[in-house]
């Protein structure tokens, strides 16, 4: 039976950590694709995030595509030379190829290889991520792992809250918004990661009461209290409001991440974003 220390741990760059951090915490990274001009670009590698919030403030229109086949394989390849099993955490099937790519590369090594989707993004998927390092360090079956972290990924839910709706309108790829963007540039959306799937919630009149919306939702999921990954597009300053707000909740902040490629090209520059799990 593997344990976690035999046990190397992979997800993609919406994790919201550069790879030297996420390497610091026994995660390796693999890059999803930020398209520009026709080109594409590896997230992080060769092109970081302070460059696609620049290029999306100058107006350009970018979108970001599934991590590539070649770099899930030459990460699993590298890591197996040391390690006895994979274990591959990816952003939501929902919303991106990289499950389904993942799977289809995992097939070559057997079994050992393992691609779990988090139903998350960013500090979801994190989350999702620890939930099975605890599972296998207290002795689960990698056959059942992915059972066992079902109940907690269930669980895990996220908040984003954009300060324009441009570029959701721009993107056209979020579920539940084009029925309601038309008209009401000056009402935001609280948008709502949830199995999977990013939902329309609650509308609001500015970013301060879509803040505090967000808190609201939270109490009402999280009445006992949760862990709590934030997360920003180039706004430090309405991440650390935010975390002010779930601080006065009784809230433990676990850090606060870049919200990454795919949250800054569908949601915009200036996004804030939290998400919470049970604590264990």
């Amino acid at each position: 039976m593997p344990t976690a220390s035999k046990t190397a741990f992979v997800a993609d760059t919406t994790l919201g950590l550069s790879p030297e951090e996420a390497l610091e915490k026994g995660i390796h990274l693999v890059p999803v694709q930020v398209i520009h001009g026709g080109q594409s670009y590896r997230d992080l590698l060769e092109i970081g995030p302070e460059e696609v919030l620049a290029l999306l403030e100058k107006g350009e229109r970018l979108s970001t595509s599934q991590a590539a086949p070649e770099d899930l394989r030459a990460t699993y390849e590298r890591l197996l030379l040391d390690h006895d099993r994979v274990l591959s955490v990816h952003l939501s099937g929902k919303l991106s190829g990289t499950v389904a790519t993942a799977q289809a590369v995992a097939r070559a090594y057997g079994g050992r290889v393992q691609v779990l989707d988090s139903w998350s993004l960013n500090g979801g998927l994190w989350l999702v991520l620890e939930e099975a390092r605890r599972l296998l360090q207290q002795g689960v079956a990698w056959e059942r792992l992915e059972a066992a972290v079902a109940p907690y990924r269930k669980r895990v839910l996220g908040y984003v809250l954009p300060k324009t709706l441009t570029y959701l309108h721009r993107s056209g790829r979020i579920g539940g918004i084009a029925r309601f963007v038309g008209g009401l540039l000056r009402i935001l959306p609280v948008l709502l990661v949830r199995e999977g799937q990013v939902e329309a919630g609650p509308r609001v009149r500015g970013f301060m009461e879509g803040m505090h919306k967000m808190a609201e939702l939270f109490r009402k999921d999280f009445p006992e209290g949760a862990l709590v990954h934030l997360a920003h597009a180039g706004n430090p300053e309405g991440a650390r409001a935010l975390g002010e707000l779930l601080r006065a909740e009784g809230v433990e902040i676990l850090s606060i991440l870049h919200a990454g490629a795919a949250v800054s090209v569908h949601a915009g520059p200036g996004t804030i974003a939290f998400f919470a799990g049970p604590r264990r």
